[in-house]
């Protein structure tokens, strides 16, 4: 007991990883355990950031809370905590976890291994690390309230910036699936792999264009719903489109390992990607595009002086640029549902699900940061200096030996990630999660029972697809212009061009569900 003691006051006030207080359990990587720890800091403050968003959180508060009133009021919190609930608060919070980050990743640029006294801060003093966060989160509450519209364009910057970088990923893991089924690393064709990417090829070709029909059938009316057949029209062509292109002998000469496989990942994620965007239409609200459609068939009818009028439509003020939707009291584009609570359950599913995806694409990234050009850092423990302190990086003795989870200190000779790029995907991750929380461009209708039902969300999918198609045909016809990547992957392209992270091998099974929530 006395040895797991020392373990864990050695990791949460030294510079030691942590470990469980249990010897059975298998021996951990200090690379793994770092990177749990910082994930389990960010699910708190995602759960604070949801309770902030709930009124019915809120309201129990109220009325279980004997002076809960009075006790906000003395606190400087406003009547009935107002400043610890709305999305300004959840843009205060995030934005003391994106403060944190920020320092980090700016303290641990060009760290060789976890022995210098910066990496010791990446791994360890988890108690002062913890301290930092409450101290970052509530430093942001005395940001006076007009800061707010900024940050908000912040967010949406870097949501934004997290989602393209999930898109180079996919676009990126499409290519190197492709030319290591082929063989084009070693110029050596492989028929068993040419069988299994016409395989793969024709069965997500079948399901795209299965899904496409669906939407039509699902999300369409024969009278109405112009917003979804405009979406459903054009995302189709774009696949239609870019399956063409790639078959082109231009393409290929610009890029020898271009192919369907490629083609038919990205049609089927465009697809998947309108599915998800359809399903965020909030039920009684329509878009823009039917709002403007209403007004241009009004002006006409009082041009041409029929005596004929369109039907008055209420409108009702959403927040955002100072926009007025059309409302509408039925609607025939989207399935019935069928439970009465199914957009409750759907809500909480959608939270939780967009978190852990989130959580795991950021994980992935910062695994998979030589695919984007960075490159980890490695140089011997001996030789290395650590600039903070100007000495000598020094080993370290392993508490964890005394008692409890052995720690593994498999960075000693050299990080296995990027530290600052890291803390740079976590910051990102929390303007991403905070967007998709506080509905992007329109804030004060957020609210956590109704999560993902707003036209914020439907035009940031939409603008995903369209953006995954582009990169994708940057990548067919400019692959060398990648960042720091060959993705046409010939021979001449050889081991020592490649960082030693491109050796890993390809998992076919994350061919899409490593990318696909983070929207």
């Amino acid at each position: 007991m006395g040895g797991c003691c020392t373990s864990q006051f050695a990791c949460w006030c030294g510079p030691s990883s942590c470990g469980l207080c249990c010897r059975c359990c298998k021996p951990m990587n200090e690379s793994t355990g770092t990177r749990i720890m910082y994930t389990l800091l960010t699910v708190l403050t995602f759960i604070v950031a949801c309770l902030m968003l709930s009124p019915h959180f809120h309201d129990v508060l109220m009325r279980n809370v004997s002076g809960f009133n009075e006790t906000c009021v003395s606190l400087g919190l406003d009547a009935e905590c107002g400043k610890l609930t709305g999305y300004k608060a959840v843009y205060r919070l995030c934005l003391g976890m994106v403060t944190f980050h920020f320092i980090l990743m700016l303290s641990t640029l060009c760290v060789f291994n976890s022995s210098q006294c910066r990496g010791h801060m990446h791994n360890g003093y988890w108690f002062f690390k913890i301290f930092a966060v409450i101290g970052c989160c509530v430093g942001a509450f005395f940001i006076p309230t007009e800061f707010s519209v900024y940050w908000m364009y912040v967010g949406m910057v870097g949501g934004f910036l997290f989602i393209v970088l999930q898109l180079m990923l996919l676009v990126d893991f499409t290519h190197a699936w492709n030319a290591k089924w082929l063989g084009m690393r070693t110029g050596k064709k492989n028929r068993c792999g040419h069988i299994g990417t016409l395989f793969f090829s024709t069965l997500f070709y079948i399901v795209a264009i299965g899904g496409a029909i669906l939407l039509f059938f699902s999300y369409t009316s024969w009278n109405g719903c112009t917003t979804n057949k405009v979406f459903i029209g054009v995302n189709a062509g774009l696949c239609a489109v870019l399956s063409f292109i790639t078959l082109l002998p231009v393409t290929q000469s610009r890029n020898r390992n271009a192919g369907l496989l490629q083609s038919s990942v990205i049609s089927l994620y465009v697809i998947y990607l309108t599915w998800s965007a359809l399903t965020s239409e909030p039920p009684e609200e329509i878009s823009v595009i039917e709002t403007f459609q209403i007004q241009v068939s009004r002006q006409i009818a009082e041009e041409k002086g029929t005596g004929k009028t369109v039907e008055e439509a209420p409108t009702v003020f959403v927040s955002g640029p100072g926009q007025t939707f059309t409302f509408l009291n039925n609607t025939l584009c989207r399935p019935n549902p069928i439970d009465p609570q199914m957009d409750l359950i759907a809500a909480y599913a959608g939270v939780l699900i967009m978190f852990i995806m989130a959580v795991y694409a950021t994980i992935q990234t910062s695994s998979e940061s030589h695919k984007l050009g960075v490159r980890r850092l490695s140089q011997a423990t001996e030789d290395t200096f650590d600039c903070c302190c100007c000495c000598r990086a020094r080993h370290r003795d392993n508490p964890s030996e005394r008692g409890g989870q052995k720690v593994i200190y498999n960075e000693a000779g050299g990080v296995m990630y990027s530290y600052s790029f890291f803390h740079f995907i976590f910051c990102l991750a929390n303007l991403y999660v905070m967007m998709q929380l506080t509905n992007w461009y329109r804030p004060l209708g957020s609210d956590i029972n109704k999560f993902g039902l707003n036209w914020a969300a439907v035009w940031v999918k939409m603008a995903s697809s369209w953006t995954c198609v582009v990169i994708y045909l940057w990548t067919l016809f400019m692959p060398k212009c990648w960042l720091g990547r060959d993705i046409t992957f010939s021979p001449s392209y050889t081991d020592s061009q490649r960082a030693p992270e491109e050796t890993d091998d390809l998992n076919p099974g994350e061919v899409i569900a490593s990318r696909e929530s983070v929207l």
